[in-house]
């Protein structure tokens, strides 16, 4: 009588977790410099603010800040809007979509530094029937500039996107350089409302 036959079990070693939210290299990057150029504004703020609380020779422009910073506000909602229905088109493998919301935020970009030129003017103008310069003109310029700067720096990789998006190298599977341009402005939009915010409040 034959004896009973054990089947030995096959049991699975069970391999290492994977983590439930993966960062790329890149992403990671992109995020750093997002804390950099945050920790730079912040800095420049709290400075903005010291000087305006402790400081006589202050002097804001008759008739507050210039009211064409609202137009400014308004060119970069559009260069958000423009950046992301970008965004949205590739998601969808629609490549003239994309162009078009690349140039639309292109476009209103410029329209932003065309419009902060003719802030800046109208400060000068204010400042020229004092006696002497006064520190709102010059924190004004800082903060305004520094901005600004940011602005122009982001041509350079919103370039790149539109080159490749003319090339047609994204795809509704691939387009990360979409994504981090448009995290880009999205962020330079915050970064300008609180600058706004924090001029209109200390003024």
């Amino acid at each position: 009588m034959p004896g009973p036959s054990f089947q030995s079990e096959t049991r699975e070693t069970p391999g290492p977790r994977e983590p439930s939210f993966k960062m790329s290299t890149a992403q990671l990057l992109v995020i750093l410099g997002f804390v950099t150029i945050g920790v730079l504004f912040a800095a420049t703020l709290v400075a903005y603010v010291v000087t305006r609380t402790n400081n006589q020779t202050w002097h804001t422009p008759t008739g507050g800040l210039p009211p064409g910073l609202f137009v400014s506000t308004a060119l970069l909602v559009m260069v958000s809007f423009g950046m992301q229905h970008a965004s949205n088109s590739i998601a969808k493998n629609r490549h003239d979509s994309l162009r078009r919301g690349l140039w639309f935020g292109l476009a209103s970009a410029l329209g932003f530094l065309v419009v902060q030129a003719f802030n800046w003017n109208a400060v000068l103008r204010s400042q020229s029937m004092l006696d002497r310069p006064t520190l709102f003109a010059f924190s004004f310029y800082l903060l305004t500039g520094l901005h600004a700067a940011h602005v122009l720096g982001g041509f350079v990789p919103l370039g790149i996107v539109l080159n490749r998006a003319y090339e047609r190298e994204y795809s509704s599977s691939r387009y990360d350089g979409v994504r981090f341009c448009v995290w880009y402005w999205h962020y330079l939009g915050v970064i300008w409302l609180v600058l706004l915010t924090v001029m209109y409040v200390s003024d």
